[in-house]
């Protein structure tokens, strides 16, 4: 395969790889995380495929070529590579929140069920007790 079909291949699955993780941060900021796994797994796909046309790339018997001839693409697929690990990075970090966001919810949750519980009464009925404020409504 020639370096340039080869780089060709390589902008094409870069491009490939931004606009999943672009759909990955969406769906982060829209919540809808069951959805992920399968961009997930698609992910993971192109980035073993990144992999291996990188190593193509390198091994190629023209390689010298890719610090002069083809220096410019080389130059914009590492662009666009850094383009994409920031998208990532803010994708974590978009997801990191939200998971502390639950995190704190479920806190929250769990302290206000603390404070109401089920007990029993004298005739065995079931009675809610407000261990809240004091103020009986």
């Amino acid at each position: 395969m020639s370096l340039d079909t080869l780089l060709t291949q390589q902008h094409s699955q870069l491009e490939r790889l931004l606009a999943i993780t672009e759909q990955e941060l969406e769906l982060i900021v829209q919540r809808k995380a069951l959805e992920l796994p399968p961009l997930t797994k698609q992910k993971q796909q192109l980035l073993a495929d990144i992999q291996a046309t990188d190593a193509s790339l390198c091994n190629h018997l023209d390689v010298a070529l890719l610090g002069t001839e083809f220096k410019p693409r080389v130059d914009a697929l590492r662009a666009l590579m850094t383009t994409c690990q920031e998208r990532n990075d803010v994708a974590g970090q978009v997801l990191e929140q939200s998971l502390a966001g639950t995190r704190q919810l479920a806190n929250i949750l769990s302290r206000l069920h603390e404070r109401q519980s089920m007990t029993y009464d004298q005739k065995g009925h079931t009675k809610g007790i407000n261990k809240g404020s004091g103020f009986k409504v």
